[in-house]
């Protein structure tokens, strides 16, 4: 994985805002060696700036919670679409 695509990742999870801390969040109870609240979200940033290099465990779970985020917004539109009034076209 390339800081890159851990900015890519991350942005797209966070929307847009700074994602590195809400990443560190998000990784924290996946993290291989024990659930934890969060890992250190320095961490997060050196890895996004390729002062270290980011763990074989990160890509795996970051595309486990992208797919299943995207599935909960699919969901959503759904609803929403289901809710919609139909508008009378003019």
């Amino acid at each position: 994985m390339t800081p890159d695509m851990l900015a890519r990742a991350g942005e797209a999870l966070r929307h847009g805002e700074d994602w590195r801390r809400p990443l560190a969040r998000l990784l924290g109870p996946h993290h291989p060696a024990g659930p934890r609240n969060e890992i250190d979200p320095r961490m997060v940033s050196r890895w996004a700036s390729g002062a270290m290099e980011i763990p074989d465990w990160v890509p795996e779970v970051l595309a486990r919670l992208t797919r299943e985020t995207g599935e909960r917004l699919l969901d959503v539109a759904d609803e929403l679409d289901a809710e919609a009034e139909p508008r009378p076209r003019i």
